[in-house]
């Protein structure tokens, strides 16, 4: 994967000012539209287009390449190829991760959304490896409690779930349920 992320604010700066007059803007433009209009064969043309520009232009480690990329991703998903929508979700991860840190939520979001298409791709264990990772980040960085970290545990749970672990599932769902029914007593 090939995203570097600018060494100081201005140099970023001025690569988003280049790209908002690249070649790439009428190539997202095609995309959404097509997108919006349902033809996802032709959204994942365009934003494969989109991307290309964007890399002529050097702007690889940029957040709109991400987002491209996460958009392609969508595309790839929706037109059930899960295998390339897997692939781009990945690029994408590391392109923020380097941008923004592992600990961001835009980060942390993406790792969700791949642990999602792993498990609907069949891939049960890579969707649990992923949960318990996002669990251990939600508990290092807030208190335990959080209603992200409830959410976490009932994907967990059907990760759990889809490989025959329903004892460990069960724990992760009233683990969930305790921290729901805790924040509902507080509200």
């Amino acid at each position: 994967v090939a995203c570097t992320a600018g060494s100081d604010a201005s140099q970023a700066q001025a690569a988003t000012d280049a790209r908002k007059s690249s070649a790439a803007a009428p190539f997202a433009t095609k995309a959404r539209t097509a997108s919006s209009a349902g033809d996802f064969t032709a959204a994942a043309k365009g934003y494969e287009d989109y991307l290309a520009a964007l890399a002529k232009d050097g702007a690889r480690g940029s957040a709109d390449y991400a987002n491209g990329l996460t958009q392609l991703a969508g595309c790839h998903y929706r037109l059930r190829d899960f295998p390339q929508a897997i692939r781009c979700y990945r690029e994408a991860l590391a392109c923020e991760t380097v941008r923004l840190g592992p600990d961001h939520e835009d980060v942390t979001g993406l790792w969700s959304i791949l642990a999602s298409v792993e498990l609907r791709q069949g891939n049960a264990p890579e969707a649990e490896r992923i949960q318990r990772k996002l669990l251990a980040t939600e508990y290092r960085l807030h208190t335990r409690g959080r209603r992200e970290a409830a959410t976490i545990l009932t994907n967990l749970a059907e990760a759990l779930e889809a490989q025959g672990r329903e004892q460990e599932a069960a724990q992760c769902r009233q683990e969930a349920k305790d921290i729901r029914h805790k924040l509902c007593e507080e509200c």
